[in-house]
Parts: C-alpha cells; structure tokens; sequence
C-alpha cells in the first residue's frame, strides 16, 4: 500500500482478449455477457477504489442500428447512463457499415466498499432489423476475419488518501 499520505496504484488485473465473439440478437434491451470480457480483483480495503479501463473494438453486419455496450459489477450494472427510453450503457455504438471497426474505450472509477472479490464485466446487445437478428462482432470486421484486433479490461485498485 502506497506511503507517504497519498493514494496510489495497489494492484492491477486485466483480461486482454485477442479472439473474437459475436452476438446475434435482435433487441436494444437484451444485453448478454461478452463472451471473454470480464476481469476479477479483490480489493485489500474497504477504502479502497476500483478504477474500471475499458477499450473494445466492434463491427456490425448491418448499417444504422443500435447496440449498446454495458459494464457490471458482479450482477449490478455501474458506469451506466440513466433515463434512457430505450436502454442505459456505458457506450452506444450507430453502426456504419459491415467493413468498419470500431474502437470504444471508456473509464469507471467504482466505489465497492468491500474487500470481498469483485468481478467486473461487459454486457452486450444489437438491435435487429426488420424483426431480423444482426450480429455484432468483437475483435474483427464483420465482412470477415482479415485485420483482428484485441480488446481489454482492466481494474486497478487505487487506495484512499491518508489525511
């Protein structure tokens, strides 16, 4: 634990994800895990917070639909907007077109007030069309697997200030 009056680093983890996923769903309100896309820490203070770095990167087959991209703590969604008619995330992807990736990074500073172990991880949903399901890939292009990219979570515990 960092000395000296100040809060600093404790320990990192993170999950590096260089495979690729997809969901095939057809709803803006579904989310489901993404598959590979969680990270465990157990905190060594109560005092202690929990600073959540996320970057994905994502293609869809289908041009000018909705997915969203939400983050948890164990089963409780945090780091999300609120008062959304159609869904609350931590990012919101407007698909282009099936040859376009993206990259999506976003950053969370969790106050958990637990030394039990933690996991943090990322839910997923694309909107369909025409009451057809669409996928929504991780780590590649939907129009095929040529320039695969790697995404990661990571969660470090950063440690309360001593006054």
């Amino acid at each position: 634990v960092p000395t000296g009056g100040g809060g600093g680093i404790v320990q990192i983890k993170q999950t590096f994800k260089d495979d690729t996923t997809s969901v095939n769903n057809n709803s803006q309100t579904s989310f489901v895990d993404m598959s590979g896309m969680s990270v465990s820490i157990t905190p060594t203070s109560s005092t202690s917070k929990i600073l959540i770095y996320v970057t994905v990167n994502v293609s869809a087959e289908s041009t000018d639909r909705n997915n969203s991209i939400r983050l948890l703590r164990d089963s409780t969604v945090v780091g999300a907007g609120t008062g959304g008619s159609t869904a609350n995330c931590s990012v919101y992807v407007r698909t282009k077109d099936n040859d376009y990736l993206e990259n999506k990074s976003f950053m969370f500073l969790d106050s958990p007030n637990t030394t039990s172990a933690l996991t943090y991880k990322l839910q997923w949903c694309a909107e369909g069309s025409g009451g057809s399901a669409k996928v929504w890939y991780l780590n590649r292009r939907a129009v095929g697997n040529y320039n695969n990219t790697s995404s990661t979570i990571t969660a470090m515990e950063v440690s309360a200030w001593v006054h």
